[in-house]
């Protein structure tokens, strides 16, 4: 069964596929990746979707983003432990998300 992370901001929800995940890794300060083993396309085609970027602008600094995702990796931990009847898991990291991105590589034809 597949688990999900969701992640809401804006009264919008994004699931980010946990058995897809490849790795997390930190950004810049706010900023934490979460990179897929599978690619997606972009909503014009013209590009590959590698992952997913989270910002808290409040993790402003080299240890909080690094509080931030240790957060989410501990959260994927306990979406996977959680029954197979629970496919969502809602992610409440350490500091409030206040934005996030699709991680693509632009590609022309």
């Amino acid at each position: 069964m597949m688990k999900y992370l969701k992640i809401s901001l804006s009264d919008a929800s994004h699931l980010i596929p946990i058995q897809s995940v490849l790795g997390v890794e930190v950004g810049a300060d706010t900023e934490v990746k979460i990179l897929y083993n599978v690619r997606g396309h972009g909503a014009t085609g013209a590009s590959e979707v590698l992952g997913v970027k989270i910002t808290a602008t409040t993790a402003s600094d080299a240890a909080k983003t690094k509080e931030q995702l240790n957060s989410i990796v501990d959260a994927m931990e306990d979406a996977l432990s959680t029954a197979w009847t629970k496919p969502i898991y809602v992610l409440e990291p350490k500091y409030a998300v206040t934005a996030i991105a699709q991680i693509e590589d632009v590609w022309a034809a």
